[in-house]
């Protein structure tokens, strides 16, 4: 038996035939596979091959169907009619019994004069694709409408297909069929949008019938055969399950050939048609924006698309539906719903293919590209394609197909099922939970930027989490360096930004883009138009009618904060309008505003009451993200974050961010983690159990606002919130008040929350919310009752019908089945066929039974479902209102979720102290106004995996000077040594135990670092200028009561610039500053500068020197003193550099240090260059300008300053 390659294309029109032997080999090859598929119509093998054999003429494989034969050649009989698709009538029983009998001969004839196509050389894995492909026609000539045939539906019949699982509905993305000869099928008739269901039959398959019309008595001879009442020739050429198996970019085509007797009809040359079609979409060829600019415009706008007046006179309705959207939305990709399924057209599709492999269709439905997706599977690849940065809009119908005809209509446009876009989707605005794989919020913010008249900068930011519908407005003064603005940025990491084009300043774009999250989406809008100016923005707030009100001028049930800001910050009510406008774009701006949950956003706490973490320290101290791949391994955040619920990990979050100042409230956060680690152990065990079943109420509660959510999820709300009243409502009678923050908490519990709870007890049937129905308890709902009981009497009618019919044939396996769309419909074994009246309508048939409409059961099914579409607008109706009435109580509900957000952050402190390792302990705090840190062996919070961590002692305040200047070889772990410090002080802040045998502290108000040596190519920052412009903002903004950490100041620059760069800061801090902190330095002889300094003390990392081999042994050990050099030679030596090389700089360095001015200056003259300015200054008088660069000098800090001057003065 000859093999026959399998193509990867089919052969088009006109395309060679494959050789006799070959395609006798196939047919036999073919109806040897599918024989027990079609056992009543296979014939002996030895009359197969005699039928096909013909030497003088080239022969396709015979087909695996006898029935399709007969079907081709009924169709060479037929005129122009039999081409379409809605012709199809009933055969009569005794016809296709004499046909059964002469089909293979026919076949054989047929065969005999029809060229091979190529695509029928590969078995396909469905012999009923395989079939469907050969005998349907499909024809890409543009239709005037996409459901142009829906009134003819009563003289045509889809065709279904046996199943126990839902074919169209087992898309698997990743799968790819090799079949490629079926490719035309997926494309789809509009008029077919709604598929039949999958029937589920343990019967033969049925083949579908269409009843006679009057109006086609005259062609049911001739098209009777494509309807035949046999299974094999009519199973389901409409299947959309296997539309999207292709295995190919099949473009298809007319069909391959047509039998010499037929006419065909008349079509327009390929060449013609791709001629045509290429002029058609010229405008998606030369693709220009609304305002016809090219591409390489500067002004080009990507998110339009200009299409001519020419193109839009010769679409076809559904054409105009599809471009009247994606013309205003090009660059993103459009999910356009058809019946089961989402496509994508032209640009999208091409998408779909390079991207994720997705398989386009030939031709397309209206000459374009298509790609597709089942309807089950959009949310999964709506995430894939935003994951990729693309931006994903839903246009869904807003009607079934029986409400369409319901509706009626008389234009081309009313005749298509309206569509509507009903969101579009981007990674910072996505509010689909089964979407949104993060628990921390996504951000979308928008920002605005002002100069002011002194050159000085005023930032406005709003940003929102759309998941929980979340608005918070910021509006700030910056410096040149937009500081404040890189924290705010730092501590949010939003991963959508709004701009207006041109009105950021080039620093703002730089942290914008290197702060944020990474594959950040960034819209520039065009000033006014998109970017609302102030009026604009008022108005459109006032004309949408988010708030009650009683004219246009009532703002009295407006939020508090969004008057605030619409009165007195212009700049955040400016960067609001391009928020909303782009939320209403979304179509979310609705469901946002109307909750009303709109707040204001402060970067840093009142400062006597938090802790300021800037984002540069924010950064340094791997706080939030880890400087290695921007994930949280390895941070303070994810150490501590071991909150149960969703809710409670963003709670978390804001602790880190702002760790606590008064004493009073860090002490209560300890008593309730020490009364939960002792005598709590039960209340614990309750707490967690209830917190850990919880789902993200917080994002839950703003979908039912939205009436977006699933009702099976608002199920898990109503008993989640049970759950909650029923485990918290009495604790907060039985709870101690020596229990803390944990007292507190259940004490802010709101107490009308059972009651409310109570409410839903019985209001809806649970065990069907479960499958996502809405069932009220009768009695609740009068609409939905008076529906159901309409449905009941006409599903008791056809009940009676079938007891009637019954009894009238002596049979009980006359029975309903429901068939696709057809329900209700009767089936009869063939033994009582004779029996049934004429004027009852066959559906369809198996070898065993058939089955019928009676007239009085088609009109009383036809009432049924009419009364069940009208039942779906009832129950969304229904559900609707029940989103408004849990609505009500909104602010309950919230303020119950936040208590219980605080609560689960206690928990995870908890777990996390009792985590931490030993030896831990609960800081003890002292009031004072000089700073004071004293922790004994301290270990690093973030390894307490690593039982080898060397612990420290950290003493800096008190009795103690407040400066460290740390000296030590490289690698010795004086960096480690200061994040540890600033880390353990940040943690007893939290409220969390800290990794040391005893710490005793007063509370810090900032913590300011400058570390390590890099730059900063995103911002344009060259080492240098980031070290300066980090020690400048310590300069000015420490206070006597921060953590001030500096490491290797100076080494960016040259050795004389950076030592006095590093020696003068130095003095600066411990002398006028006075903060707490320290200072990390290589320059060994700038320990003399300070040896006299009462403030600052040397300190040095141990280590072990082999003078002989150069090794050292580091002990990470602190220790007083200041290191004998940095061994920059023995560190050479240990990471392998050629010993020639080490020992020629090693002279050179010696002779270095030998004739360095600096040195000599040092050895001849104790007095620092510090110490001289100063003496200077105050001679002088000048000591008051300093209070314009220090952030508090007052006359504390002055006799500090004084103090120190005159004891090294002292010492000399």
């Amino acid at each position: 038996m000859s093999k026959v390659r399998k193509p990867s294309t089919p052969l088009r029109s006109g395309s060679a035939a494959v050789k006799n032997g070959s395609a006798s080999s196939s047919s036999k090859l073919k109806q040897s596979s599918l024989m027990s598929f079609f056992k009543p119509a296979s014939k002996p093998d030895s009359e197969k091959t005699k039928d096909s054999a013909n030497p003088t003429m080239t022969q396709p494989p015979a087909s695996s169907s006898p029935l399709r034969a007969k079907s081709e050649q009924s169709r060479q009989n037929s005129n122009e009619a039999s081409d379409t698709l809605n012709t199809s009538v009933l055969a009569s029983e005794a016809d296709s019994h004499s046909d059964k009998e002469n089909e293979n001969q026919i076949m054989s004839e047929h065969n005999a004069r029809k060229p091979k196509p190529l695509a029928e050389n590969h078995l396909n894995s469905s012999p009923l694709v395989k079939r469907r492909s050969a005998s349907r026609s499909v024809s890409y000539a543009e239709s005037d409408s996409e459901d142009e045939a829906v009134n003819q539906t009563s003289r045509k019949r889809r065709k279904v297909i046996e199943s126990d699982d839902d074919e169209e509905d087992d898309f698997k993305p990743a799968e790819e069929d090799d079949d490629d000869d079926d490719m035309s099928d997926f494309i789809v008739d509009d008029d077919k949008e709604s598929e039949p269901e999958i029937e589920e039959d343990d019967e033969d398959d049925f083949a579908e019938e269409t009843p006679r019309s009057k109006k086609s008595k005259s062609k049911s001879s001739s098209s009777s055969s494509r309807s035949s009442p046999s299974k094999e020739s009519s199973i389901s050429s409409n299947v959309l399950g296997d539309k999207f198996k292709a295995g190919s970019s099949y473009k298809a085509t007319q069909p391959a050939t047509k039998p010499k007797s037929i006419t065909p009809v008349k079509t327009t040359p390929k060449k013609n048609f791709s001629k045509e079609n290429e002029e058609r979409y010229q405008w998606l060829v030369d693709v220009r924006d609304a305002e016809k600019r090219t591409t390489d415009d500067p002004n080009y706008d990507p998110r339009t698309l200009h299409v001519p007046q020419s193109a839009w006179s010769k679409f076809t309705a559904f054409e105009k539906q599809y471009w009247e959207i994606k013309s205003k939305m090009y660059n993103t990709v459009v999910f356009f719903k058809k019946g089961k399924f989402y496509e994508l057209y032209e640009n999208d599709a091409t998408i779909a293919n390079t991207e994720f492999d997705l398989k386009i269709a030939g031709g397309g439905r209206a000459n374009m590209k298509l790609a597709g997706i089942p309807e089950m599977s959009f949310e999964y690849w709506a995430k894939e394609f935003i994951s990729h940065g693309y931006k994903v809009a839903k246009v869904d119908q807003v009607e079934s197909l029986l409400a369409k005809e319901m509706r009626g209509g008389g234009t081309k446009e009313e005749k298509i099922i309206k569509r509507e876009l009903t969101g579009v989707l981007t990674g910072g605005t996505l509010t689909d939970m089964d979407m949104i794989s993060d628990d921390m919020a996504v951000y979308c913010l928008s920002v605005k930027e002002e100069i002011l008249d002194d050159g000085s900068k005023i930032f406005g930011v709003v940003f929102v989490d759309t998941a929980t519908s979340e608005v918070n407005f910021i509006e700030f003064p910056d410096d040149a360096e937009c500081t404040k603005l890189e924290t705010l940025i730092t501590q949010i990491k939003p991963k959508e930004i709004l701009c207006m084009k041109g009105n950021l300043c080039s620093i703002a774009v730089k942290i914008l883009k290197f702060n944020a999250q990474g594959h950040q989406i960034w819209n520039q809008l065009n000033p006014i138009s998109e970017f609302w100016d102030y009026d604009t923005t008022c108005e459109n707030l006032v004309s949408a009618k988010y708030y009650d009100a009683e004219d246009l001028d009532d703002y009295s049930n407006y939020p508090p904060t969004l008057i605030d800001y619409k009165d007195n910050h212009k700049v955040a009510f400016g960067a609001f309008g391009g928020l909303l406008f782009y939320l209403r774009s979304l179509k979310l701006d609705s469901s946002i505003m109307t909750l009303g949950h709109i707040s204001e956003y402060q970067i840093s706490k009142n400062s006597s009451t938090h802790m300021l973490l800037d984002g540069i320290t924010l950064n340094n101290l791997e706080i939030l993200s880890n400087s290695f791949d921007g994930g949280d391994k390895g941070t303070l955040f994810k150490l501590i974050n071991k909150a149960s619920t969703p809710f409670g990990k963003r709670a978390m979050k804001s602790l880190v961010l702002h760790p606590l100042m008064k004493i009073n409230e860090i002490n209560e956060r300890y008593d309730a983690i020490e009364y939960l680690m002792n005598e709590g152990l039960e209340l614990r065990s309750k707490l967690e159990q209830t917190l850990t079943s919880l789902p993200d109420l917080e994002r839950l509660l703003a979908r039912i606002h939205s009436k977006t959510l699933k009702f099976k999820d608002f199920l898990k709300v109503v008993e989640s919130f049970e759950g909650i009243s029923k485990s918290l409502g009495p604790l907060h009678e039985f709870i101690p008040e020596e229990s803390g923050a944990l007292f507190k908490h259940l004490k802010s519990f709101p107490r009308e929350l059972p009651e409310l709870v109570s409410q839903w007890d019985d209001a809806f049937d649970r065990e069907e919310a479960k499958k996502d129905v809405v069932v009220p308890t009768e009695g609740v709902d009068a609409e939905f009752d008076d529906s159901q009981c309409k449905m009941k009497i006409l599903e008791d009618k056809l009940e009676q019908y079938l007891k009637e019919y019954k009894r009238t044939y002596k049979s009980h396996e006359v029975v309903y089945r429901d068939s696709g769309k057809e329900i209700y419909l009767i089936e009869l074994p063939n033994k009582l066929v004779k029996q049934v009246p004429n004027d009852w309508q066959q559906m369809g048939s198996t070898s065993k039974v058939k089955r019928y409409w009676s007239p009085e059961v088609k009109r009383t099914a036809r009432e049924l479902m009419e009364q069940r579409e009208l039942h779906k607008m009832v129950c969304e109706s229904l559900k609707s209102r029940m989103y408004e009435r849990f609505d009500a109580h909104y602010k309950t509900w919230l303020k119950a979720v936040h208590s219980l957000g605080k609560i689960d952050c206690i928990l995870a402190l908890t777990r996390t102290s009792e985590t931490i390792g030993y030896p831990s302990c609960r800081p003890e705090f002292v009031d004072s106004e000089k700073g004071q840190i004293e922790f004994r062996e301290l270990r690093h919070p973030c390894f307490l995996a690593s039982s080898d961590f060397i612990p420290n002692d950290v003493i800096l305040g008190g009795s103690e000077a407040n400066f460290g200047l740390l000296t030590g070889a490289n690698a010795a772990g004086k960096s480690t040594l200061m994040r540890t410090t600033a880390l353990a002080v940040i943690l007893a802040q939290i409220g969390c135990f800290v990794p040391a045998s005893s710490a005793k502290l007063s509370t810090v108000d900032k913590i300011m670092t400058r570390l390590g040596a890099n730059d900063n190519i995103m911002q344009g920052k060259s080492t240098f200028f980031v070290e300066l412009s980090e020690t400048k903002k310590i300069i000015s903004n420490a206070t006597t009561r921060s953590l001030v950490i500096l490491d290797e100041l100076g080494r960016g620059g040259s050795s004389s610039d950076g030592f006095a760069i590093a020696e003068s800061t130095l003095h600066h801090l411990a002398t006028h500053i006075q903060p707490l902190g320290f200072f990390a330095i290589h320059y060994g002889t700038l320990g003399l500068s300070f040896q006299n300094h009462p403030q600052i003390k040397p300190l040095r990392m141990a280590i072990i020197i082999d003078n002989n081999s150069r090794n050292i042994t580091f002990l990470y050990k602190l220790e007083e003193g200041t290191a004998p050099g940095s061994f920059g030679m023995n560190v050479a030596s240990m990471c392998g550099i050629a010993n020639t090389i080490v020992d020629s700089a090693e002279v050179a360095a010696k002779e270095y240090e030998q004739t360095s001015k600096l040195k000599k200056t040092h050895k001849n003259n104790s007095l620092g260059l510090g110490l001289q300015s100063d003496f200077s200054w105050f001679a002088q008088g000048r000591t008051s300008i300093l209070s314009s660069d220090i952030l508090n000098y007052s006359e504390d800090v002055k006799q500090g300053a004084l103090s120190s001057i005159f004891g090294m003065i002292e010492k000399l």
